[in-house]
């Protein structure tokens, strides 16, 4: 099979999700399946903090001559993991990809920077958003064996909280903060004398 092009998709981040299952103190975790024409791939499992779930993941699908022609769109759905039950959709998104591959087969590059795409619930109704970057390149020649390849984009570091943390939640009475400063300006080296 002939390559006549690649279709690359930026899993960025969810925001705003309706929940399956409703326990306050459990942590959430999600991943991705896409389904680009007959070929399905499925994201890393990622936890949820707060109401932002971060995949920073990349999907390269390559697409014959006749799967640029009859592909119109996309998949995505996404899933929340439970230990004790299977998997529960959360929810779905479709994006139509029909006029970003025949423009960027015309152009031989075409990107669309990633965009928030609404989530569809089993009801019909809408929750919450995927933000999602496509991009497709044609003329490119891929090895035939290769059917999804996947990668992880990484990711910018957060800065650890650490020691202030740690000391909060140990001595909440002492105020660390004087005490730090404290020792900060007594370890200038001044000793109180001024010159005269």
């Amino acid at each position: 099979m002939e390559t006549r092009g690649v279709l690359e998709l930026l899993l960025v981040s969810a925001e705003d999700l309706k929940h399956a299952h409703h326990h306050p103190r459990r942590s959430k975790r999600h991943y991705v399946t896409v389904e680009c024409g007959g070929k399905t791939a499925s994201s890393k499992i990622t936890q949820g903090r707060g109401k932002k779930i971060w995949w920073n993941e990349k999907f390269r699908f390559p697409l014959s001559d006749a799967e640029c022609k009859e592909l119109a769109k996309v998949t995505l759905t996404i899933m929340e993991i439970d230990k004790f039950a299977e998997d529960t959709p959360v929810g779905e998104t479709k994006v139509h990809v029909g006029e970003i591959i025949s423009e960027g087969g015309e152009q031989e590059f075409l990107q669309v920077k990633p965009a928030p795409y609404n989530v569809v619930l089993e009801d019909g109704t809408y929750k919450g958003v995927l933000k999602l970057g496509i991009k497709f390149i044609s003329s490119v020649r891929l090895a035939p064996s290769t059917d999804c390849v996947r990668w992880s984009v990484p990711a910018a570091r957060q800065p650890s909280v650490g020691y202030g943390l740690f000391l909060h939640f140990a001595c909440p009475s002492i105020p660390w903060r004087r005490l730090f400063f404290f020792c900060s300006r007594s370890s200038d080296g001044q000793s109180g004398n001024k010159d005269l």
